[in-house]
């Protein structure tokens, strides 16, 4: 997990000044941090890959923001990287995986 901690970076929205702010996960698990009115870009330097992970209660505005903002985040490790969007309840086995290893639970278990 420490080293999957390391490859992997992870922003949330800030609505109040429309950007996104690098958050530390060591504290928590992923899981615990993923809030269903915020917007989170999850970045995965060793594998070359960009989630934009949206809550169920954001609006359109934080998705176009989020869209608009997460190339730039991108750029700053390579710009090689596949950004892919990822809804809430929609998450593919690939991302489910990743959060899973980096929360130590299983995602979306009820």
């Amino acid at each position: 997990m420490i080293e999957l901690e390391k490859d992997l970076m992870v922003f949330e929205f800030n609505e109040e000044n429309e950007e996104f702010n690098e958050i530390k996960i060591a504290d928590k698990g992923l899981v615990e941090l993923l809030n269903s009115n915020l917007i989170y870009i999850i970045l995965n330097r060793n594998h070359k890959k960009l989630w934009i992970w949206h809550g169920t209660n954001t609006n359109i505005r934080m998705k176009f923001i989020a869209t608009q903002e997460a190339p730039k985040i991108r750029d700053k490790y390579g710009n090689d990287f596949k950004i892919s969007v990822v809804d809430e309840g929609a998450e593919s086995s690939e991302f489910e995986e990743i959060i899973e290893v980096l929360s130590g639970t299983i995602f979306n278990q009820e």
